[in-house]
């Protein structure tokens, strides 16, 4: 029948070990099954009785008895195995045994995370040059264009002394304005104190910028810099997260003044950024909880180099970030 067909090619390329009985005989086992016994030499029989000394339960009607074991091996390793004895045939004394290799699911989902990492460090790069772009087509190109509208007036050699002179400052306004702009892209994007002399002068130009810009007290505490050892990518990570949380601070916290602690401790380095702001509720606004647009981005960042991402906030007393980076990750 059709369906035995599909039912059979399922079992045998099935990535889990799947094992039929009767009585104490095995008759039939998928590839995953063979490829586990020739590997290991794992004695079929030894897994079934251990399956069957499992916890009972009753599924769809059928026996079934569960049980996590870990088993040396002849290769000086572990083997961590999910497994699942189920009767099929009771006068027959038939029934399988599945096996699930824990270890090796385990590496697959991390794989799998490490993917869907990848894909949101895209999107979030090319979200990134979706920005730069509208900010150089609003901004900058029409400043540009209106400069050389300016140019082309002061060259038709029809303009009074005072009209040049005029049309002269305003073009020399409209660069300087141009180049102010285009001097704040290349901060955002990546600022050069950054490269030259480390993070915390970084965040420190950062905070000095941004309370000039706000009025808010912008406080940077932190340890030695030469205390803080972090990767050319933890470094721009730590900034982003900073830059991140600082400006959703002001935009929609109302705080009075920001802190931001760098500290080095014995198994982690710590950037936290607290603010005395509004504050939420993590519960009825969990999509804050390092799933906002901005914000979201540098979770999955963080979480692509081994850190950690954590929020902390409750209503009228604030929000603290933390990010913390495991010190056998850094370099």
């Amino acid at each position: 029948m059709i369906k035995d067909k599909y039912l059979e090619k399922y079992v045998g390329q099935s990535r889990s070990a799947i094992m039929f009985f009767a009585g104490d005989q095995l008759i039939a086992s998928n590839h995953s099954a063979e490829e586990l016994q020739r590997r290991y030499g794992l004695d079929p029989c030894y897994l079934r009785q251990i399956a069957q000394n499992g916890k009972s339960s009753s599924t769809a009607g059928y026996q079934v008895r569960t049980n996590v074991v870990t088993i040396p091996t002849k290769e000086k390793e572990s083997l961590h195995l999910s497994l699942c004895y189920r009767l099929l045939d009771q006068e027959e004394d038939v029934y399988s045994l599945t096996i699930r290799n824990l270890q090796h699911e385990e590496q697959l989902s991390a794989q799998e995370r490490q993917h869907l990492l990848t894909r949101y460090v895209n999107r979030a790069h090319e979200k990134e040059r979706q920005r730069i772009s509208q900010d150089l087509h609003d901004s900058i190109a029409q400043g540009v264009y209106s400069a050389i509208m300016g140019v082309r007036r002061f060259t038709q050699g029809d303009l009074s002394p005072a009209e040049q002179q005029e049309t002269s400052q305003a073009i020399e306004i409209q660069l300087q304005e141009t180049l102010t702009e285009i001097k704040e892209m290349a901060l955002d994007i990546r600022p050069a104190v950054l490269d030259s002399f480390g993070l915390v002068p970084a965040i420190k130009a950062l905070a000095k910028r941004l309370q000039a810009n706000s009025g808010v007290i912008i406080n940077v505490l932190a340890v030695d810099e030469q205390a803080i050892q972090l990767t050319s990518d933890e470094q721009s990570v730590l900034y982003r997260v900073c830059q991140e949380a600082i400006n959703n601070a002001l935009r929609h916290a109302h705080p009075s003044e920001i802190t931001v602690l760098l500290s080095n401790h014995p198994h982690v380095i710590q950037m936290q950024v607290l603010d005395d702001g509004d504050g939420f509720n993590l519960k009825k606004n969990a999509h804050f909880n390092g799933h906002s647009l901005g914000l979201m981005n540098m979770k999955e960042r963080v979480t692509a180099l081994n850190g950690v991402f954590e929020i902390s906030s409750h209503p009228h007393e604030g929000t603290t970030l933390t990010v913390k980076f495991p010190l056998n990750t850094v370099r």
